[in-house]
Formats: C-alpha cells, structure tokens, sequence
C-alpha cells in the first residue's frame, strides 16, 4: 500500500470524519477540522457551499480526490432536509 493511501485511511479513520460519516447534521467547527486536517496531510480536496432555499437546506459538498479516477464525496447538511448536491 503506497504511503499516500496509508494516509487516507489513516485521515478517514480519525472522530471527525467519523462524525461526518455517521451524521446527517454537522457543526461548521467539524467542517473546519476537517479540511484543516485535509491541508496539514497535504491532501487534495474541493469544499463547495450552498447557501440553501426556501426548498432546501444550507450544505457543502466535500470531495477528497484519492487519484485522477478516485474520489470521495460527503454531502454534508447543516439543517435537517435536502440539499443541493
């Protein structure tokens, strides 16, 4: 297993990605952990926000890219209901 997925498994084994994983609902201070860990493990990731409506809920959209084929995407609500993503 090369190093860079050592890494990976060794991120999505931390609490907040655990969290994140198991939570419908997430605070935006386990956001920022997130992707704080994310940039110290040099990780390549895109974090996109949706203000949400009258219809659907405010959300991001984390994706961890893994390789050019592989990615991991967290669609990740701040309010119950559906988002955009």
């Amino acid at each position: 297993m090369a190093n860079f997925e050592k890494e990976i498994i060794t991120l999505l084994s931390t609490d907040i990605f655990k969290r994140i994983t198991n939570s419908d609902n997430l605070q935006l201070a386990q956001i920022y952990a997130a992707t704080s860990l994310l940039i110290k493990a040099g990780i390549p990731f895109d974090l996109i926000f949706s203000p949400g409506t009258r219809r659907l809920s405010s959300g991001v959209d984390l994706r961890i890219y893994i390789n050019p084929t592989t990615q991991l995407n967290f669609v990740i609500s701040f309010q119950d209901g559906g988002t955009v993503f």
